[in-house]
């Protein structure tokens, strides 16, 4: 009869591996720490007097219907010259004593000669133009979406988070600065794209090739992106996170398509092409990229990971043992799923005439967003490998923006624009984190190292959806930011 005692043996030896394992996890947990927050001395918050007329004047703006289009014979350009005529009129100071340039039509530049001109410029950006609002859900609407309105302490209307606030809180901040006479040490450039939401290609991106020509080198680069959030952070609900964007995913559209024989609809083949695209598309989507923290991801862990309840902390302290469980919790939820994998979505489908003819054609868009370390041709290459029927076709449509380098978080201008932030939001968790968007800003990492995504409101609703607001505490602060922002030019 075998002895017990090796099986024994080996259930005792098993179990003091777990001890230690779980010693480890809980020893790494308790040690797990934010790094240190920044030891700069915070620029000072200037006390900017907040007018009526700045809650006028956003009002106003978000009452130029300045819609972009990748046809620019669709869009309206009497409405961008009259956002243009509202920003003369508002701000005559700023238009007074900066040098003014319009670059592709409808982008607008200024320069604000800094004291010491030979430092190297900031540049801040917004844009002007929106996107459009779907007939279907104009009915959903609790406001009329161009019009402006105040109500129950927001400022509702499309644009109004994307980007006009930011745009007209940049210039009530110079126009405040200019009334009391203060100037920044360094020069800056104040850039309000009129296309970023068709790609910035004749609007930003011309004006980065501008100012490399001119320049070769920016301090940094501040753009829209990330924003405080007490809702967002899954642990943290509650309590304000900062989200500087450090980096940002890249763009891709490719066409998914087909064809294959039509004809009447009283006699179908067994395959037609809108089938064959749509059991493609199923296919492509029940295949998703793999997932894997980036830099600016795993930054974000480090910030955040501490100040989660233990559970989760234990997981982000331990990344080398429970990540695919990390990845995994991500991938449940849009937003995180978003922000550790490439993504596909399908966003327009073209197929059929009418109802009795069966198509002899059939085509998806699908909308790319790359994740950093992925390339436009990489994602091509493996969509393609997923589809297993030669008669597909699969090229991409329209601009591709591949992602971008992460900025460090150690630089000294994030750590600048950190403590401003600490200094406006006690308690403010603030995070270096991965845009799943694409911005302006992409188009000036050849500037500088230093270009970084955020506004300074607070849980901005309804962005490109239904009822866009945003509170009017958050407006003000935003003013209140960029004013010490520019003061100190870090």
């Amino acid at each position: 009869m075998p002895s017990p005692f090796p099986f024994v043996r080996v259930l005792a030896g098993l179990a003091a591996v777990l001890v230690a394992v779980a010693g480890v996890l809980v020893y790494n947990t308790l040690r797990f720490t934010p790094p240190p927050a920044a030891s700069l001395n915070a620029p000072a918050a200037l006390v900017v007097p907040v007018p009526d007329s700045a809650v006028s004047h956003l009002q106003q703006a978000l009452r130029w219907r300045t819609v972009s289009a990748a046809d620019t014979a669709q869009v309206d350009t009497a409405q961008f010259a009259g956002l243009r005529r509202l920003l003369r009129r508002a701000y005559p100071r700023l238009h007074r004593q900066l040098t003014g340039y319009l670059v592709g039509g409808r982008t607008l530049v200024y320069h604000w000669q800094g004291q010491d001109t030979a430092l190297a410029p900031a540049v801040l950006l917004a844009h002007q133009d929106v996107v459009p609002v779907e007939a279907a859900t104009l009915a959903q609407w609790h406001v009329s979406p161009f019009a402006g309105t105040v109500r129950d302490g927001y400022v509702w209307g499309r644009g109004v988070t994307d980007n006009k606030a930011n745009l007209i809180a940049i210039c009530e901040a110079t126009e405040a600065l200019l009334a009391q006479g203060l100037r920044p040490r360094r020069p800056v450039y104040l850039v309000f794209g009129h296309d970023e939401e068709v790609g910035g290609l004749r609007g930003a991106a011309r004006v980065a090739r501008w100012l490399q020509a001119r320049h070769r080198r920016a301090a940094y680069v501040l753009d829209e992106g990330g924003f405080v959030t007490r809702e967002r952070v899954p642990g943290l609900v509650g309590r304000p996170v900062a989200l500087i964007g450090t980096a940002e995913k890249g763009y891709l559209t490719v066409e998914l398509s087909a064809a294959l024989p039509g004809g009447h609809s009283s006699l179908p083949a067994s395959m037609t092409a809108l089938e064959l695209v749509g059991g493609a598309l199923a296919q492509l989507r029940a295949q998703p990229f793999p997932a894997g923290f980036t830099p600016a991801m795993q930054a974000f862990a480090a910030h955040v990971g501490p100040h989660l309840p233990f559970g989760q902390r234990l997981a982000f302290a331990n990344q080398w043992l429970l990540e695919p469980l990390i990845l995994r919790a991500y991938s449940r939820k849009p937003g995180g799923n978003a922000a550790v994998r490439t993504t596909v979505v399908p966003t327009i489908f073209r197929s059929g005439v009418q109802a009795n003819v069966v198509p002899t054609t059939a085509a998806v868009l699908l909308n790319l967003r790359l994740l950093p370390g992925m390339n436009s041709t990489q994602a091509l290459q493996q969509l393609r490998a997923r589809l297993s029927d030669q008669r597909l076709q699969l090229r991409p449509v329209g601009f591709v923006s591949e992602p971008g380098p992460t900025s460090a978080d150690s630089a000294r201008s994030y750590r600048r624009l950190e403590s401003l932030v600490h200094h406006l939001v006690p308690g403010v968790i603030s995070t270096p984190f991965l845009m799943t968007g694409i911005t302006d800003a992409r188009h000036f990492t050849g500037l500088t190292p230093n270009v970084y995504r955020f506004s300074m409101m607070t849980d901005p609703q309804g962005l490109h959806g239904v009822d866009e607001r945003l509170s009017l505490a958050s407006y003000r602060q935003c003013i209140t930011f960029y004013a010490s922002l520019l003061a100190a030019t870090p």
